[in-house]
């Protein structure tokens, strides 16, 4: 049985896909299985995985008759996993060539339960690359609520390692089609997880290519309020609300934030998606606060009724975002 078990979700990627594969064949660690998950590919992207297979017997193609996005594929790889450990690799991207040797040597020596690297940004139009680290955040071990709310910590599932036993246990999937990694990591949170992050780049991430689907500004913005309330629904479902309520308003404001500057939708469109948001945000919630949260909470209703002066305010934090990282990078 290999030690490691590395995920591919794969969709129409035939342009990237050797790349990305080249670099998990030719791993420094070899001891690992190899889950490319076809997602109804209508490109060469099968005939591609195919080849591949023929030179790696530790290739296993599962094909998916039905596309059913990124969550389904990484579920498909969690559940048909044989190894200890599991980590993942988007079909678009590449890693580095001790990727897997430098996740499996960490969790091995720190027993957690996910280690993370960091990762670099690959722009596809400028050929630039820009490393991506964690602001405000040490190797020692984050298993509290403060993790979620870190505005530099990368919730993408790639560029890390889990326990596998850890993820059945606990019943962790991923549940969303759009912001699916960032209701896992927070699952992940509530689960008490013990998770340590390093600032060392293992992992290329491919931004700006034609086919990405954060390319359409409406759905930033859709997205975020659709992940807030299936956070807040599982808070709910698992009686957390009360002992999260200071994050995940924390974290709704800060994502909705980040949510505007990105979106460019039209100011009424934006209004009444704001307007959605706080009808699901706040139900229920004034048993939980004191007078310091009651505050809060008004404060951010009013940003939330006022969407210019919101838009305003998620520019300054991006810029205070920015600022920071120049010390980072």
């Amino acid at each position: 049985m290999a030690k490691v078990s590395i995920t591919i979700p794969v969709y129409n990627t035939e342009q990237y896909l050797r790349q990305c594969l080249d670099s998990v064949i030719n791993q420094t660690f070899q001891d690992i299985e190899i889950i490319v998950v076809n997602d109804a590919s209508t490109d060469n992207s099968v005939s591609i995985i195919k080849e591949y297979q023929q030179k790696d017997n530790r290739i296993v193609l599962i094909n998916v008759s039905n596309n059913g996005g990124l969550s389904k594929s990484r579920n498909i790889g969690i559940k048909e996993a044989k190894s200890k450990y599991i980590a993942f690799v988007d079909s678009d991207d590449w890693i580095r060539k001790d990727y897997v040797e430098f996740l499996f040597n960490n969790i091995e020596k720190l027993e957690c339960d996910v280690f993370a690297g960091c990762y670099s940004l690959y722009n596809d139009k400028t050929s630039q690359y820009k490393i991506r680290q964690y602001s405000f955040l040490t190797t020692k071990s984050k298993n509290n609520k403060s993790l979620i709310v870190i505005p530099s910590i990368n919730c993408s599932p790639w560029c890390k390692i889990y326990n596998r036993e850890f993820l059945l246990k606990n019943n962790l999937f991923f549940k969303l089609k759009g912001r699916e990694d960032c209701l896992f990591l927070y699952e992940l949170v509530m689960h008490k997880v013990k998770i340590i992050y390093i600032n060392e780049p293992i992992y290329f991430y491919r931004v700006n290519r034609k086919q990405s689907i954060t390319s359409f500004s409406y759905f930033i913005l859709h997205d975020a309020i659709f992940l807030l309330k299936a956070i807040r629904k599982s808070l709910d479902n698992k009686n957390l609300f009360g002992e999260y309520f200071r994050v995940f308003y924390t974290y709704s404001f800060i994502f909705i934030s980040f949510a505007l500057i990105y979106s460019n939708i039209a100011k009424k469109r934006t209004q009444k998606m704001l307007m959605v948001a706080k009808k699901f945000l706040f139900y229920n919630s004034s048993k939980y606060t004191n007078l310091f949260d009651k505050f809060a909470v008004f404060i951010f209703k009013f940003f939330l009724n006022h969407a210019s002066i919101y838009i305003t305010v998620a520019k300054i934090l991006k810029k205070i975002k920015q600022t920071f990282e120049k010390y980072v990078v």
